[in-house]
């Protein structure tokens, strides 16, 4: 367990956690659960976001699968990077009093096909989960601030969109590795139901896994068309 997460509210937190792994500190100096076997992916990073509007955090929950490591990598492999690259998507919230989530194909696809002509958007993901009823449930159940799903890159430090994507092309044209971000953002707050706090860590962790199992098989679907 981790310094950072021994201290007020964080240390329930991270006792409950454990139950699903073990606790290490990331390159970066954030939290990483290692969890146990039985699982679709190989970690879970956890860090606190401020938010924009208010002095609360939110937390965000991205979950490693990682497909072809750095060691593994190869020249071939180039290929399937590519293409999965296509199936990058996000949620989209719709309505007010009622609200709906539909995946959609990430928005960043369309201005990096522009720097990248070859780029094609493919939707198949998108499509089985929006099909996939027990994935909606968990978000209706979890309410989410955000939820994605990305081919993991190298950082750009930018805040152009059009210099950022004139950068990644070189990623996308000599990738190194192949690994799967699924991110879960969400304002969870125990004060005021310390039951509900923790029903919703397991629901982010349940829907985490299924997304990861629907990744695996994507990608394994698209290596073999290769």
């Amino acid at each position: 367990m981790v310094e950072s997460y021994t201290d007020g509210l964080l240390a329930p937190f991270a006792k409950y956690m454990s139950k699903y792994g073990d606790w290490q500190i990331s390159d970066l100096g954030a939290s990483v659960l290692v969890p146990k076997i039985n699982y679709h992916f190989n970690s879970i990073l956890v860090r606190s976001k401020r938010l924009s509007y208010s002095s609360d955090k939110s937390w965000e929950f991205t979950a490693s699968v990682i497909v072809i490591n750095k060691e593994n990598f190869s020249f071939d492999d180039s290929l399937l990077f590519q293409r999965l690259k296509g199936y990058e998507c996000e949620i989209e919230r719709k309505g007010y009093l009622k609200k709906k989530y539909v995946f959609r194909s990430s928005s960043f696809l369309e201005h990096l096909q522009r720097e990248i002509p070859g780029l094609y958007i493919n939707t198949s993901l998108v499509e089985s989960l929006n099909q996939d009823t027990s994935v909606l449930e968990h978000i209706h159940k979890i309410v989410p601030d955000q939820v994605s799903i990305r081919l993991f890159s190298q950082p750009i430090i930018t805040k152009d969109l059009d210099e950022y994507c004139r950068e990644y092309r070189k990623t996308y044209e000599s990738p190194t590795e192949l690994i799967w971000n699924i991110s879960i953002e969400k304002f969870v707050d125990m004060i005021l139901s310390k039951k509900r706090y923790f029903q919703t860590i397991d629901l982010i962790i349940e829907l985490l896994e299924e997304i990861a199992i629907r990744v695996q098989r994507i990608t394994q679907e698209t290596q073999t068309r290769l």
